[in-house]
């Protein structure tokens, strides 16, 4: 196994330990989550970076990686929905787990016919406004309740706008995956033509 993929299996591994520290709602656990939530984001890069350098994208990798990308953020974003004060709306995080959900459909689909589909700029620009959603709300909640930190009013309504711009971003980027991958589409519709 390929360096990189080792990090995206740690990046995937740290997803439900994030989770389960924003669930329990502890101070001491937001301060743990954001550490991991850092670290997580970090082998992001990190494992495409060497990847890259090293010549070792492997079809693992190209599958791996987006799926720990989504076990990481949507985590977060439904951990987020058992606190009422960040008043996180419901149905931005429904719509964003829809979109994931349907291209994740797309790539199987598209490897069922011998297709790898990498992440494009708007599936990139995409994870990069998820991620700073989440870093925003651990970071509020840290400040919150760890540092016991008195923030101005307008912090309040950060959590709602930062997923709903998410929300935004995932479904137009995930609209840009169906337009790319209209050819594929159109083919998998048609019963394959037995040979005569």
């Amino acid at each position: 196994m390929t360096l990189a993929n080792k990090l995206t299996l740690a990046r995937l591994a740290a997803a439900p330990l994030a989770f389960l520290c924003i669930w329990l709602q502890r101070p001491s656990l937001y301060l743990a989550a954001l550490v991991l939530y850092v670290l997580a984001i970090s082998t992001d890069w990190v494992d495409g970076y060497i990847a890259r350098k090293t010549k070792s994208v492997s079809p693992f990798g190209a599958a791996a990686d987006p799926l720990a990308d989504k076990v990481l953020v949507i985590g977060a974003l439904l951990a987020f929905l058992r606190i009422p004060e960040l008043d996180v709306p419901n149905w931005a995080v429904f719509l964003i787990i829809v979109r994931e959900l349907l291209i994740g459909g797309l790539r199987a689909l598209a490897g069922s016919q011998g297709v790898l589909l990498f992440a494009d700029k708007g599936g990139k620009l995409k994870m990069v406004v998820q991620s700073a959603t989440v870093l925003v709300i651990l970071i509020l909640l840290v400040l919150r309740h760890y540092f016991m930190t008195e923030l101005p009013g307008w912090t309040e309504r950060l959590p709602y706008y930062f997923v709903v711009a998410s929300m935004g971003i995932s479904i137009l980027s995930g609209a840009m995956y169906v337009h790319t991958s209209r050819r594929m589409l159109k083919k998998s519709w048609n019963t394959p033509q037995k040979k005569t």
